[in-house]
Parts: C-alpha cells; structure tokens; sequence
C-alpha cells in the first residue's frame, strides 16, 4: 500500500505547481479564463496593445460571470485608450462601471469616463474604433 503521507504530499505538490503562472500568477486550472488573462496582462505589459485587446475581449465575451472579468474589463478599456481608440475605451470604462460599480477600480475608470468623453467632445479620437458592441 501507498504510504498516505506520500500520497498526500504528492497530490499538494501537483496542484500547487499547477497554480503557478509566472508573471502575474493568475493561472489556475480550475479557472478557464486565467490563461487569457495571462495573456493580456503579458502584452499589456509589452505594449502589444492588440493582442491585449483580442485577450481581455475573449474574456469578457466568453466568460462575462469569471472572477477576472472585472479586471479584464477594465483592462480592455486601458488597452483601447493606450491605442487612441477613445470611443471603445469609453464604452468599456462605462461596461466596467455598470457592471462593477463597487470594485476599487471604479472611481478610476469614472475619472476616465469623464476625461475620455472630454477628448471625444473635442473630436480626438486617434484609433479606428467603432464605438459598436461585440
């Protein structure tokens, strides 16, 4: 018989290395949008602002009740403003708002809200965006 410490130890071991994700240890086998996340954050990061923005959509389109959908949300508005793609900056801030209206990052993307409808009155809007939901 198996030792049941062994056992044991060996089954942590497992699923702690399958929790690690590098840079922003978002990874989790359990959570199917991690990978995603990862992805973004890495070319946020980078500056790859389109592979940031096809990474954070894919979550908030596929996985809209994750528990990284927030930030994603949020993330895809800061991707589309570094852009200059200040109409589908907005409509993200104001999705990220009215669907987490509590998070901590909601008085940020009101400030954005009301700085990027500003520019957007005073006809800047340097990225090709539709201002159109997905």
């Amino acid at each position: 018989m198996v030792n049941r410490r062994f056992l044991w130890g060996a089954i942590v071991f497992l699923l702690l290395g399958c929790t690690y994700g590098g840079g922003s240890m978002k990874v989790n086998v359990f959570n199917p949008a991690a990978p995603l996340y990862d992805e973004g954050t890495d070319a946020y990061n980078s500056g790859d602002y389109s592979r940031a923005i096809t990474a954070f959509s894919d979550i908030v389109s596929y996985y809209p009740n994750n528990g990284l959908a927030d930030e994603a949300t949020f993330m895809l508005a800061q991707s589309h403003e570094k852009t200059g793609d200040y109409l589908d900056a907005l409509r993200y801030y104001k999705l990220f708002v009215s669907r987490y209206p509590n998070h901590k990052w909601a008085p940020l993307a009101n400030k954005k809200i009301q700085a990027l409808s500003k520019k957007i009155e005073e006809g800047q809007n340097g990225g090709s965006g539709s201002g159109q939901g997905k």
